[in-house]
């Protein structure tokens, strides 16, 4: 499964970021793309630094858990994987792999280090389904 992470024109030719979308999303679970792709379209540059920082002390054992939220969801951190909670109870709550989640963030990363340009266009595999 791929994500990828580019620049779209809206209607009016104003240009903004797409980035999380899952390639194919309709042949795959249905959190990856509310859950995790909507979480990597809000998630900053530092917000990115902050949980790899995060997900290495958790790798280490210096955490167990760390807990966050956005305005939608709350998504906890484990060293194996993060649980998403949908606030509103339209989705049902899901969990990916810690190495899908880290893969998505770097995949994130790399791209807002390339220019942004309409022809600039990233896809991160995430996982092999």
């Amino acid at each position: 499964m791929k994500m990828k992470f580019c620049y779209e024109l809206d209607p009016v030719g104003k240009m903004y970021m797409n980035s999380g979308a899952i390639v194919d999303a309709k042949k795959y679970n249905i959190g990856y793309s509310i859950y995790l792709g909507r979480l990597l379209f809000i998630i900053s540059d530092k917000g990115i630094n902050e949980s790899l920082k995060i997900i290495d002390k958790l790798e280490k054992g210096i955490l167990t858990c760390y807990e966050a939220g956005t305005e939608t969801m709350d998504y906890y951190m484990y060293k194996n994987k993060v649980d998403f909670i949908d606030w509103f109870g339209e989705y049902d709550d899901w969990s990916c792999a810690i190495e899908e989640f880290t893969k998505a963030l770097l995949g994130k990363k790399k791209f807002l280090e390339m220019p942004r340009d309409i022809n600039s266009y990233l896809e991160v595999e995430i996982n092999d389904l």
